[in-house]
């Protein structure tokens, strides 16, 4: 991690910068949910989390997550009408990266401007939501899905939608997230029942799959992710099936647990596939794992660290790739959220674009 160190000169200017850029946006932190032993829904319009906060989500981001609360109320912004919510969700990065080729790169970003909006039609347990992107680039629709909620607390959703498999963190970066294409970039149509009992959810849902590369719209996605809440830890599991020409299968084990002011987070994903043009009949075995710690030092400030593995083809040896990361999240005031990272990935040696250190700064705004 020497590049860590030698770009350590360049961390007052980007802070400085970074500082005035006055930013936006914050995805899921799955972390939150799990210290507080709560289900996504809790806190977001999307039951399988992301997007879009409700009341208590607003509630939790301007009184409990920052180290000092306002006077502004949030609910007041996003609250247009009676029906009506609105939310926003925008991300700028500054980074200095370093690969093994001694290649250095620079750069400031808009990563992500979000819109939200959901229409909610009283009495009948039906609501219309829209997650859209304005920037970088052109607009770009992310998730668009009714949802019926019925009295028994069960749940259906068709439209676009991510679709839910494992732990939802934030960087669509991890391998958890990039190499099984469950990520916040990739949105896929079809249609999705959860029930919902006590602390326990099941999500059944069939999609086209757009998750992976070749997909024929004639072979679907299938999928099942369950859940259960203990009184200071959970289990999960997730299970997808892509029909499609590569016979995709993908399972994981995920799990998370608090000890005091310290929060764990683990995944274990396998992934079978055959190969576009293989003429022999075998299977390529992936195997991804995740590990996060989270400890919040005192009201607004939370220091995560984090470990990934990535194996793309267990019949080979000595193809691993790792990743390693530190975060320290400060949020001083509501709706305001700093954070500065440091982060490692080692590929094979003869990949030495793919290895490099990294420094990043975010800020984001969130409401």
């Amino acid at each position: 991690m020497s590049i860590i160190f030698k770009q350590a000169a360049l961390l007052p200017g980007l802070v400085l910068i970074t500082l005035l850029l006055s930013s936006f946006t914050s995805k899921a932190e799955p972390y939150l949910a799990y210290k507080n032993n709560l289900k996504c829904m809790a806190c977001h319009v999307n039951p399988d989390g992301g997007g879009q906060r409700n009341n208590f989500g607003r509630a939790f981001g301007q009184t409990i997550l920052p180290a000092k609360t306002n006077s502004f109320d949030s609910n007041k912004l996003a609250q247009l009408t009676q029906y009506l919510t609105i939310g926003s969700d925008a991300r700028f990065n500054a980074n200095a990266q370093k690969d093994k080729n001694e290649l250095t790169s620079k750069s400031f970003e808009v990563s992500s401007v979000l819109l939200y909006a959901n229409i909610v039609f009283a009495d009948t347990g039906l609501s219309f939501y829209i997650d859209e992107q304005i920037a970088p680039g052109s607009a770009l629709n992310r998730e668009a899905w009714a949802m019926m909620s019925f009295a028994s607390g069960n749940l259906l959703k068709v439209g676009k939608m991510f679709l839910p498999y494992g732990i939802r963190i934030e960087d669509d970066g991890a391998f958890i997230r990039q190499v099984t294409g469950m990520n916040f970039d990739n949105g896929d149509n079809g249609i999705e029942y959860t029930v919902n009992y006590q602390r326990s959810a099941i999500n059944l849902f069939m999609a086209n799959g757009t998750s992976q590369l070749i997909n024929d719209d004639d072979n679907f996605l299938y999928g099942i992710r369950a859940e259960h809440l203990f009184s200071d830890y959970r289990l999960g599991t997730s299970l997808v099936f892509n029909n499609n020409e590569q016979q995709t299968k993908m399972f994981n084990l995920y799990s998370g647990a608090t000890w005091g002011n310290f929060t764990l987070l683990a995944e274990v994903d396998l992934i079978t596939f055959k190969p576009i043009n293989n003429v022999s009949s075998a299977q390529i075995k992936q195997l991804i794992t995740f590990v996060e710690i989270d400890y919040q030092w005192q009201k607004g400030l939370n220091f995560k660290i984090t470990a990934e593995y990535f194996d793309p083809d267990q019949d080979i040896d000595e193809n691993q790739q790792t990743r390693y990361s530190f975060v320290t999240e400060y949020t001083p005031i509501a709706n305001v959220q700093l954070r500065l990272g440091l982060r490692t990935k080692e590929d094979i040696p003869q990949k030495p674009s793919q290895s490099y250190d990294l420094i990043f700064l975010q800020s984001h705004f969130y409401f």
